[in-house]
């Protein structure tokens, strides 16, 4: 498949997905980890080297408040089965799931941002491929992505592209990652009659697929590392 959009439609800005209230919350969690892991602060580090260890760990397993959901999004959605204990809901999974591949991308980053807003996952999939040469590496990856067939195929084929982008310095924004992860998990019809893993399939797809051919990517320097004689108050 190739992209048949004319070089001026490619280069006419587009209005980048916003965040909804899970993404939201994902991005202000990761944003802050973010800013004090930059300015090298002890508990940051310490915070993003004990999510790394909890990536394949059950949401709410690893003791850290930055994967726990606020109560507004947790009473919304929380159900409970009267045999066994309370199960992660698809908003915990994919809170969990984001925060945690956020610290395994952000590792060893001490001056650029992997959380990146306004750039989705599949985009920055898209850059990284460009920057290695229309890579078919990563198109196969990305491929397998879009394959998936349960949420922990799709976690699993996504951590692999995460630390290739990671190596490649290329972030993306895990707000609107986190809502996508969670729409995955729906398994009822949506307005467009697909499920929830099939929308998001075939919205990686377009985004991928139309993203800019070149390079070319967002400056993902942190302000908070900038030079202080090149910053204004």
């Amino acid at each position: 498949m190739t992209d048949t959009l004319e070089p001026a439609a490619r280069k006419r800005p587009k209005q980048p997905r916003k965040p909804e209230a899970l993404g939201e919350h994902v991005a202000s969690v990761v944003d802050d980890l973010q800013r004090r892991y930059l300015r090298q602060e002890s508990a940051a580090i310490a915070t993003l080297a004990q999510l790394r260890q909890a990536v394949n760990a059950e949401p709410g397993t690893a003791g850290l408040a930055a994967v726990w959901l606020p109560d507004a999004l947790i009473e919304r959605e929380l159900r409970y089965d009267r045999a066994e204990p309370p199960r992660a809901t698809p908003s915990e999974r994919a809170l969990h799931t984001a925060v945690t591949l956020f610290a395994i991308h952000q590792q060893s980053q001490r001056e650029q941002r992997m959380h990146t807003p306004g750039t989705t996952f599949a985009v920055a999939c898209q850059w990284l491929a460009a920057v290695r040469g229309n890579d078919e590496t990563v198109h196969r990856r990305f491929a397998a992505v879009g394959t998936a067939a349960t949420y922990a195929e799709l976690v699993y084929h996504v951590r692999n592209l995460v630390t290739q982008l990671r190596a490649a310095k290329i972030g993306f924004d895990y707000g609107v990652f986190a809502d996508d992860l969670c729409l995955f998990q729906q398994g009822r019809a949506l307005n467009s009659g697909l499920t929830g893993a099939d929308h998001v399939r075939a919205l990686w797809g377009r985004e991928y697929w139309r993203a800019s051919a070149g390079p070319t990517r967002p400056a993902a320097t942190d302000p908070d590392t900038a030079d202080p004689s090149t910053t204004q108050e």
